[in-house]
């Protein structure tokens, strides 16, 4: 039986927790669209290119990089049709150097909010909206405006 595309979420969220990457190259189309915030994980992405799944699984093991300690928890999931929003709650520590700052051991805790379409049990398009601002106030990053 084919998983709702809810069940497909929550396998991303729990691949994503566990580091398995493997359960993450099976929920995630190879031509996935992801519309990504925040910092690139490399120079020919700018922030804010959409990626296909290896890109987005770029981003991925660069943030794990960075935050290695880092959850997602979903508050909040609902489904409509193919399409499936949640509003998550993720926690890490800053424990490595990140964007010039040395690792203060702050934690933080940032409210992300995503949508993504799923078909026949793989997420063909995504988008994630998250609070970077407040993760990086925590963690006691100033930005300058």
């Amino acid at each position: 039986m084919a998983k709702t595309p809810s069940e497909t979420i929550r396998a991303l969220y729990g691949a994503f927790n566990s580091n398995d990457p493997e359960t993450l190259r099976k929920v995630i189309a190879p031509d996935v669209i992801a519309h990504l915030p925040g910092t690139s994980a490399d120079a020919e992405h700018p922030p804010g290119t959409p990626r296909d799944r290896e890109g987005w699984l770029g981003v991925w093991q660069f943030t794990q990089a960075l935050f290695p300690d880092m959850r997602a928890e979903v508050q909040e999931i609902v489904e409509t049709g193919d399409t499936v929003a949640t509003r998550c709650v993720a926690r890490g520590t800053h424990s490595v150097e990140f964007m010039g700052a040395p690792p203060s051991g702050k934690e933080f805790e940032m409210t992300m909010l995503n949508m993504s379409r799923v078909v026949d049990g793989k997420i063909v398009e995504h988008w994630t909206i998250s609070d970077n601002a407040t993760m990086l106030a925590q963690i006691g990053i100033k930005l300058g405006l």
